[in-house]
């Protein structure tokens, strides 16, 4: 099963949002388009699916309906909350729509104003429905998140569950105690806990592809192992090639940001086909060195060979977009207007025409995204007298 087409109504700053996902999604634009919030659209409806979560943890767990809805929607959809996902499984298609609101009488809690399933275009749940008439309260809840209310529409609830997302925070892994440590933290309060839970054999397999990947792309870098200290928390080992004959050892607090980014990276592709579904990656670029952002799309298309894993991230690296195998269908260009922020393929787009005389993808999403002067960036530089 795979996401094939989203829309959205009144999420954060977009009014409305709709496009196409094929097996890989790169996402353009400029700072403060939506690149972070459109990518958490596919985790809300994760954390909706969830063992565990639900919609009114998603909706907490974001600061409230007020910090997820966006400001155009008092104007805009009846000021609802609206996200209409559609879902290929081999000859099957699902459609999954939830809207919601907030209650009235000040209480203002997220309650389900719709909530729709369709299968090969024929209806199997609509809400509200007389169950929800006589007993409101169900309304705080979606049938998304309950077993036993899921039973005709589960491979959807299954597949949105497996939602991974990884931006890993180089100084919390180092140092967890910065932030309150989280199960499945995607920033990395417990990344190191995550690797070492994983059952032995399998762990030790990815460690060994995760090593061999970094002895090509880290200067004197041998080994990659997991330890754990008398106190029993585990800790990354790397060996390094010196003058001595047994490599030096370093663990993650002597890590550079690059190397630590570069093993989280390695290590959510390697075991994302484990468990395929969406895998939402977040300017995976950062701190990388610029020969190996180049190769990362032919990485993760590699990746995608094995499995029916997704692949989503957001850039700001044009060395991503030049790669050959990415195609216009690809590339989704966020911009900002008055009206929001819109977010449209670049094969939909006049300007991908310039591809086919010649200009490189990069050239032609700076031409649609680049602030259009930047003069008082300099002149906030410039030293008064």
């Amino acid at each position: 099963m795979r996401i094939t087409h989203l829309e959205a109504s009144n999420w954060r700053n977009f009014k409305s949002v709709e496009f196409d996902v094929g097996e890989r999604l790169f996402i353009v634009g400029p700072n403060a388009a939506g690149k972070s919030n459109l990518l958490d659209i596919f985790r809300f409806l994760s954390d909706i699916a969830a063992s565990g979560g639900g919609l009114s943890s998603a909706i907490e767990r974001r600061g409230g309906l007020k910090k997820v809805r966006s400001l155009f929607a008092r104007n805009y959809a009846g000021g609802r909350l609206i996200i209409d996902v559609t879902l290929q499984e081999a000859e099957t298609t699902w459609r999954y729509q939830l809207a919601v609101r907030g209650e009235k009488g000040g209480r203002n809690r997220p309650i389900v104003d719709t909530e729709l399933v369709e299968r090969n275009g024929r209806t199997i749940l609509s809400r509200p429905d007389s169950q929800d008439d006589a007993d409101p309260e169900r309304l705080t809840q979606t049938h998304l998140e309950q077993i036993a209310a899921n039973h005709e529409f589960r491979p959807i609830a299954a597949h949105l569950s497996k939602v991974q997302y990884f931006h890993l925070v180089p100084q919390i892994i180092r140092d967890p105690a910065r932030t309150t440590p989280t199960h499945h933290d995607p920033y990395g309060s417990d990344f190191i806990t995550q690797m070492n839970s994983t059952p032995m054999i399998t762990r030790n397999a990815w460690l060994r592809r995760m090593q061999e990947a970094l002895q090509a792309a880290v200067p004197g870098f041998e080994s990659l192992a997991i330890e754990t200290d008398p106190a029993g928390k585990p800790h990354l080992i790397a060996g390094y090639r010196n003058w001595r004959a047994t490599p030096s050892k370093q663990n993650e607090s002597d890590f550079s940001d690059g190397t630590l980014r570069l093993i989280g990276l390695l290590w959510s592709i390697i075991k994302a086909p484990a468990s395929p579904g969406v895998l939402l990656l977040e300017e995976p670029e950062l701190s990388l060195n610029n020969a190996i952002v180049k190769i990362l799309p032919s990485v993760l298309a590699q990746v995608r060979r094995s499995s029916d894993l997704q692949i989503v991230l957001s850039t700001h690296a044009p060395e991503i977009l030049n790669d050959e195998g990415i195609s216009p269908d690809e590339v989704l260009v966020l911009r900002v207007t008055d009206d929001g922020s819109t977010a449209d393929l670049l094969s939909s787009l006049p300007e991908v025409a310039d591809l086919e005389l010649g200009l490189a993808t990069s050239d032609v999403v700076d031409g649609l995204i680049a602030p259009d002067d930047l003069t008082g960036l300099m002149t906030a530089a410039r030293s008064r007298r």
